[in-house]
């Protein structure tokens, strides 16, 4: 399994989100807070690549380039017959710091 620290706890209240890419992870992430919960997704879209972003006013995450807007869970809610999902990522806090975790086989 691979371990990444992304940022702090701190860090991450104090944005509205972080991206990042992750090399080892061979993805851009995404990383928020929505009711006091943390949420790490990638930030590609798996419809054509585009960017996904976030805001904290929105209930949902959205595709820049073509208007997809993907649940918190990672599912698509505004094309049905989408199946596709955002990927997620694990997280652990460890002393104030924000790890993230990948399975080496996906």
């Amino acid at each position: 399994m691979l371990k990444k620290k992304i940022c702090t706890l701190s860090e991450l209240k104090s944005e509205n989100y972080i991206k990042l890419w992750i090399k080892d992870f061979k993805d851009e992430i995404i990383i928020f807070i929505n009711n006091n919960k943390i949420y790490v997704k990638s930030s590609i879209c798996p419809h054509f690549g585009g960017a996904i972003d976030y805001d904290k006013n929105q209930k949902y995450l959205y595709c820049a380039w073509h208007g997809l807007k993907f649940s918190f869970d990672g599912k698509c809610l505004n094309q049905k017959n989408f199946k596709k999902c955002l990927d997620s990522y694990v997280h652990k806090i460890v002393k104030n710091n924000i790890y993230v975790y990948k399975n080496e086989n996906s």
